[in-house]
């Protein structure tokens, strides 16, 4: 494979200085943390939300605190963009000036292995133009020992930490020129959620203003060209961020993983790595129908 190259990486943050606090320290304690650049990206408070605007100013404090990389870069919003905004934002500046990215959300945990693995697989997978993404994430992957490699293909991107190419991104058509022919088609919808009962709706909620998702235009994009995620067997990445003051997961976690704390320096690269189509539902069973009513019935119960 040669020398890893090692990526940029792009911390997404906004009101909640207590989960940025922990996403870095978990990141520094990532043994490439010290050879890699650091860009934090805050988000502006809204103006209808009181107490927001010193919610926004301790993340400052946080983010200008931080010590442990190569260089720390900080970008602060005066406006309230929202996430996608930021998110998209973010990717596009660090995708042209470094032509790849890692980007993670103020409310991850991540393994030490998370860097050496991200940096692995986008410098392994550059050139499979099978591949749209690389993810940390990972659900429970049942039976995995029956597997060949620490790391498999999915048809269903994440947001929970994932990396990309810049030739990937631009690919994406953002404004998802063809939603009304989708819209006209049933076969075309139940193609889209074969890897997931909740991403045509998510598409419409995205189409019809009820959400500003990034994630689920990406997703669109990467199932029309038949590419890939690369993920890996045991989660990298734990998602801390569900519950009371989260922005969009304020309802019970139904997302069950094996977190992978330890590090791991080598990874299994298989070259082409084989698309498994039972592991490849496997790891959208939380995603079913089944799965998506029991999670919004515990979530009306918690509340």
């Amino acid at each position: 494979m040669g020398k890893i190259i090692l990526s940029p990486i792009a911390v997404i943050a906004f009101n909640r200085a207590d989960t940025l606090r922990s996403t870095l320290s978990s990141l520094i304690a990532n043994p490439l943390a010290d050879q890699s650049d650091l860009y934090i990206f805050i988000d502006g408070p809204r103006v209808q939300r009181e107490g927001e605007a010193e919610k926004v100013e301790e993340v400052k404090k946080v983010a200008s605190s931080v010590a442990g990389f190569k260089s720390v870069t900080i970008r602060s919003s005066e406006e309230n963009k929202g996430l996608a905004k930021s998110i998209i934002g973010a990717a596009t500046e660090l995708l042209d000036k470094y032509g790849r990215v890692i980007l993670v959300e103020d409310d991850l945990y991540l393994s030490p292995s998370f860097l050496t693995y991200m940096n692995t697989m986008l410098t392994a997978y550059k050139d499979d133009e099978r591949v749209m993404q690389v993810t940390g994430y990972s659900t429970v992957i049942r039976h995995a020992k029956r597997y060949h490699c620490d790391h498999y293909l999915t048809k269903r991107a994440h947001s929970w930490s994932w990396g990309t190419w810049k030739d990937r991104w631009e690919t994406v058509d953002w404004e998802v020129k063809d939603f009304d022919e989708l819209a006209a088609s049933k076969e075309k919808q139940r193609a889209f959620n074969e890897y997931g009962s909740d991403l045509y709706k998510m598409l419409c909620g995205w189409r019809f203003g009820r959400n500003n998702s990034w994630y689920i235009r990406f997703n669109y994009s990467m199932h029309k060209q038949g590419r890939y995620a690369v993920a890996p067997i045991r989660s990298l990445v734990r998602n801390d961020g569900f519950g009371e003051g989260a922005t969009h997961c304020n309802t019970y976690n139904r997302y069950k993983i094996d977190f992978n704390n330890e590090y791991i320096s080598d990874w299994n690269i298989q070259q082409p790595l084989k698309w498994n189509k039972r592991l490849g539902k496997e790891s959208v069973r939380f995603w079913s129908i089944p799965y998506r009513i029991y999670g919004k019935l515990i979530s009306k119960i918690k509340k």
